[in-house]
């Protein structure tokens, strides 16, 4: 239901919804915001009918007929508007005169839908600007050699564009949060008044048109406005309220199929953000086991094992950082995504309840029980002809839809079957790659293990000779020790005696020599006999 009132900064007439009243909004005139005021009635924009006419008709022959959830106007609301008509003429007239002075519009003119795509470049541009921001200010933590800055940076080829596709989907959201605020604002315009006239018939559309086109310019590109503007135009060319119901519906479901397909590429970004993540932590783990690799083939010592196997868990640590970024973003861009296009759904179903209010009811052919067919004279409607007629003009609109949602549905299947079986290819290549890496890994560690387990056996048994080397000659040290001190004691034993005996002689040799100095000692040189030449003495 909705209710009329006046904007109180700009007095422009705004048509407002009672589920928004005592809420915040914006005019769409004067981009001034307000709090609705509670309602005290309901105008429904019907006519009046004073005659009771309205219950001469037999509800059992329209009881299966929908007119976007209206009601069938009264045969008597044209002819009985002698009263009515005196007291609104004035107001007729100058809205006839307002629509003579403005030129009329176009009949074959045709309006485009409400798109909510959003421009690729503008966004991704935006979101460029975002990514390179995140990374600038990340720049100083990852020279402090901080946890957040590493992650970001280690591997930058990887996470640059992971972030730049989580900056771009923002961008699209802001953009498209942007242009959802002014379709909601379109939503209070009053695109049907009823100062035009209070049904819409053949001879009041240019007038309603033209007071479209008096709209705010940025409010006749939103989704309610071209839907109006189509509905209008769809009853000035075919004549038929009952047409004009079936293609509201279709062109409901478009606007449906417009705001859906505007996700796209969003959906598209938040399913590669993983494939990134996954895709670095690949790479990360084969160039960690590559490493690993070539550091065992050149280890001498086990220290030099334990050094690189401390690289090798730190890259692997970094790599298992991205597939975490990649995450983390994915999930931060589908929340506020399924957010927007919730209220954007919302925003869909909103028009349509507009147009079943305020259009659907209020169109009057002369056919079909409107007010130039009580001016006429008319009996009555066959139900039955009438049922048939809106059956037939729905059979084909109703086999075309059941025709494009089976070829959806088995577009989707082979969609989900093609995604499905790539996705278990993808899985079994890389779990074929991982376990023959790991195969790989497990025999280079056996190999390089055996190896080193025979380098400690060798080195045991060198340690054993060493040792048992270095026993004997302690041993041998020993009792060199004991001989030398052996040798040192006898030696000295004889020096003792020698020293004795070198005593005594000495000292006998003093005695003689203060005998000596007592008596005096004549030395007789003696001369030697001579010796012949044949030895003969002279």
């Amino acid at each position: 239901m909705y209710f009329k009132l006046d904007c109180p900064h700009c007095s422009k007439s705004l048509k407002v919804r009672e589920e928004q009243a005592g809420k915040k909004c914006r005019c769409p005139y004067c981009k001034t915001a307000f709090i609705l005021p509670v309602p005290s009635g309901v105008d429904l924009g019907l006519t009046e009918d004073p005659f009771g006419a309205g219950s001469n008709l037999d509800d059992d022959e329209f009881s299966n007929l929908d007119f976007g959830g209206g009601t069938s106007k009264s045969p008597a609301s044209k002819s009985s508007g002698s009263a009515k008509g005196q007291a609104s003429g004035k107001k007729a007239a100058a809205a006839a005169r307002s629509s003579r002075s403005e030129p009329a519009p176009s009949h074959g003119q045709s309006h485009s839908s409400g798109s909510s795509d959003i421009g690729l470049v503008k966004s991704g541009i935006i979101g460029l600007i975002g990514a390179v921001l995140i990374f600038a200010g990340l720049y100083p933590l990852w020279k402090a050699d901080m946890r957040i800055g590493k992650m970001f940076w280690d591997s930058v080829g990887i996470n640059f564009p992971t972030t730049l596709l989580m900056c771009w989907s923002f961008a699209i959201l802001f953009l498209k949060s942007r242009r959802l605020s002014q379709q909601k604002s379109a939503m209070l315009l009053d695109l049907l008044p009823t100062e035009v006239s209070r049904e819409i018939t053949l001879s009041s559309l240019d007038r309603f048109v033209a007071h479209i086109h008096s709209l705010p310019n940025e409010a006749r590109s939103s989704i309610l406005v071209n839907r109006v503007l189509r509905g209008i135009e769809h009853f000035r060319v075919r004549k038929s309220a009952a047409e004009t119901v079936t293609m509201m519906e279709s062109q409901s479901a478009i606007d449906a199929s417009n705001v859906a397909g505007s996700y796209t590429i969003i959906k598209v970004f938040i399913w590669a953000m993983p494939i990134l993540g996954f895709i670095g932590t690949v790479m990360g783990v084969s160039s960690a086991v590559s490493g690993l690799s070539a550091t065992l083939e050149n280890a001498a010592d086990v220290s030099a094992v334990t050094d690189s196997m401390k690289s090798v868990f730190g890259g692997l640590g970094t790599a298992f950082d991205t597939t975490l970024l990649a995450l983390v973003m994915s999930m931060l861009v589908k929340i506020p995504t399924s957010a927007m296009q919730k209220s954007e759904d919302g925003l869909v179903t909103i028009a349509d309840e507009y147009c079943n209010e305020n259009l659907l009811r209020r169109l009057n052919d002369g056919r079909e029980g409107g007010a130039e067919r009580g001016a006429g004279g008319g009996t009555g409607v066959d139900a039955k002809i009438f049922r048939e007629a809106v059956e037939a003009a729905m059979g084909t609109h109703h086999a075309e839809l059941e025709s494009w949602l089976q070829k959806l549905d088995a577009i989707g299947s082979k969609l989900t079957t093609q995604v499905a079986k790539g996705w278990t290819d993808i899985n079994t290549k890389m779990k074929e790659q991982q376990e023959q890496q790991l195969a790989h890994f497990q025999e280079q560690y056996a190999e390089h293990t055996t190896q080193l387990q025979q380098q400690l056996q060798e080195m045991n048994t060198s340690a054993v000779e060493i040792h048992k080397a270095l026993s004997d000659l302690s041993g041998q040290a020993a009792s060199m020790q004991d001989d030398v001190a052996k040798s040192v004691s006898s030696s000295t034993e004889t020096l003792e005696s020698l020293f004795s005996g070198l005593d005594r002689g000495l000292t006998g040799l003093s005695t003689v020599l203060e005998s000596l100095g007592e008596k005096q000692v004549i030395v007789q040189q003696v001369e030697a006999p001579k010796r012949g030449w044949f030895g003969r003495k002279k």
